[in-house]
């Protein structure tokens, strides 16, 4: 009797579904630590921490429009992370997670380090070594599928 076996061109290595697990780990992580703080500035009268959902949600309104350009800035914190995550767990074959988490992770360590001209607590730089972390992961998942992609089009 004759055995058939169906082959897929298109599945992902083993590599490579270890880099996008460890990934879509890594971004969870990022997720968990939405509630730590991010940066040191004025709250409410008062110097205090200011955490991605203190960005987003303001007690008293939105006084100006530098407040408002907080707050999105603490919306793209929080749901970026978010999108990639759900991104790296069901997209198992095209190269477009890799390209939103490169995009992310530039935006993110951006914010952080830039967008509200407060100075980064210690939520902020957990975020940014996880930051570095993700995009060394993406270069290499990035590779790895690439290499993929070359040996099966041989």
């Amino acid at each position: 009797m004759a055995k058939y076996v169906v082959v897929e061109e298109n599945v992902e290595s083993k590599t490579e579904k270890r880099i996008r697990i460890f990934i879509a780990v890594l971004y969870f992580l990022q997720v968990l630590m939405i509630p730590l703080p991010l940066m040191h500035g004025d709250i409410e009268g008062g110097i205090g921490h200011r955490t991605a959902l203190n960005l987003v949600f303001q007690y008293n309104g939105f006084n100006s429009v530098a407040e408002v350009i907080v707050a999105v800035y603490g919306a793209i914190l929080i749901i970026m992370p978010i999108i990639c995550f759900f991104f790296f767990i069901l997209d198992k074959r095209s190269k477009k997670k890799y390209i939103v988490s490169v995009i992310t992770c530039f935006l993110c360590a951006f914010i952080i380090c830039f967008g509200t001209g407060d100075t980064i607590a210690i939520g902020g730089v957990f975020t940014l070594i996880l930051e570095v972390v993700i995009l060394f992961m993406t270069s290499l998942g990035f590779q790895a599928t690439r290499i993929r992609e070359r040996t099966s089009n041989q």
